[in-house]
């Protein structure tokens, strides 16, 4: 039950043709004929050398990490990617990633294993975190200037994407964002999963541009990653505190949410109503203005089950069916009820990471809906991101 964007862009005509702008022929053709050996004479922009993404890939490789984190009982809960960023052993990763650990194992690319000492410097707001191993020497990656960018802009992605270690793809900037918080992003479309947060976003110098962060479940290559601008004020850090010391009751095992509070989505930008109960979890959608006065209602009650919340997501909703898809509410516009069927929905969702900062899980979803049967098409598991308001 997401909902995708697509955006159009203006382009420009090219400009007309003057008419009577040939009037001597012999002097014309010349012109054509010293225009053609110009051309000829000049580097072609269009044929500029590609960059070799394989020495890029090999020059960074090794200063990315995977980071495996662990539970009090040592058990693994998580998998993310992270960059060193000090010779001494300083690795930029997510907050998400490490935010919950009581231990961590860092993982370098010739097979070495390094234990995590203790996180020196987090930022939730901006889902960044500085790890710290006990390395001497270690390969290195530097951070470019993400104020400098473009859109257009070539760019690489390394990381740990379902726990494959080392997995490189590349794309281009595809757009530069900012939040409702004024927190700012960069839009790519290289590839990324689950396991890639944390690790770098390259330009063809090698430089560090961006951590990547999230990606949206609807739509084709809508990934995000925070601007390396970002990280210097938390190098600037340097005592190391202990996982354990800073792991809040917020791992899988033991929810922190007191009280309710609202949280948006990150892949559909609806808000929701979230509050804990002893081992529930109960999540409300603020419904949009056109619906308020209604009776749609979307809620999930979850219930603890090993280290994940599993539990059904139950809606009534009204859909038309001469228009788009849940176009009553996804436009937010009033319309008459001839074609509008109200349908009651069960589906299964699941919350397998909670924190402070965010709650990670899937949902089935589905991409079609036969509005007068009230029968959705087949149903996919999803996964969605959720973050304080």
């Amino acid at each position: 039950m997401l909902l995708s964007t697509s955006y159009v862009f203006p382009f420009v005509a090219a400009s007309d043709l003057r008419e009577g702008a040939v009037k001597n022929p012999i002097l014309t053709a010349t012109s054509c004929i010293t225009l053609l050996i110009t051309l000829a004479a000049s580097p072609a922009r269009t044929q500029q050398t590609p960059p070799n993404l394989s020495d890029l890939v090999k020059s960074s490789v090794d200063a990315v990490v995977l980071i495996v984190v662990n539970d009090e009982n040592g058990k693994s809960i998580a998998e993310g990617s992270g960059f060193i960023i000090s010779p001494d052993g300083k690795i930029v990763t997510n907050h998400h990633v490490v935010g919950g650990a009581h231990s961590a194992t860092v993982k370098l690319n010739n097979g070495a294993f390094f234990p995590v000492e203790g996180i020196v410097a987090d930022d939730p707001d901006h889902d960044l975190a500085i790890i710290k191993v006990p390395g001497k020497n270690l390969p290195t990656l530097t951070l470019a200037n993400s104020d400098k960018i473009s859109v257009g802009d070539h760019v690489l992605a390394i990381g740990s994407p379902l726990g494959l270690e080392n997995s490189a793809t590349d794309g281009i900037i595809s757009a530069l964002r900012e939040d409702s918080k004024g927190r700012s992003w960069i839009q790519t479309t290289a590839p990324s999963s689950h396991g890639n947060s944390g690790g770098p976003l390259l330009l063809m110098d090698g430089k560090v541009v961006g951590v990547l962060t999230w990606k949206a479940s609807e739509g084709e290559n809508l990934n995000f990653a925070v601007p390396s601008k970002s990280i210097p004020p938390l190098l600037a850090e340097s005592t190391v505190r202990p996982l354990g010391s800073t792991a809040k009751p917020d791992s899988p095992a033991s929810p922190m949410l007191v009280g309710e509070k609202v949280w948006t989505s990150l892949t559909t930008g609806r808000d929701y109503k979230i509050r804990t109960d002893g081992d529930y979890i109960y999540v409300e959608w603020i419904l949009p203005a056109a619906l308020q006065s209604t009776a749609a209602f979307t809620r999930v009650e979850l219930k603890k089950s090993g280290d994940k919340w599993i539990g059904k997501a139950r809606s009534l909703l009204p859909y038309e069916y001469k228009s788009s898809y849940f176009d009553f509410w996804k436009t937010g516009q009033t319309m008459g009820t001839a074609n509008v069927n109200w349908c009651r929905l069960e589906v299964d969702l699941e919350i397998d990471k909670l924190s402070d900062a965010r709650i990670e899980g899937q949902a089935q979803n589905f991409a079609s809906f036969d509005a007068k049967k009230c029968k959705p098409g087949k149903l996919e598991w999803k996964p969605f991101t959720w973050i304080p308001k």
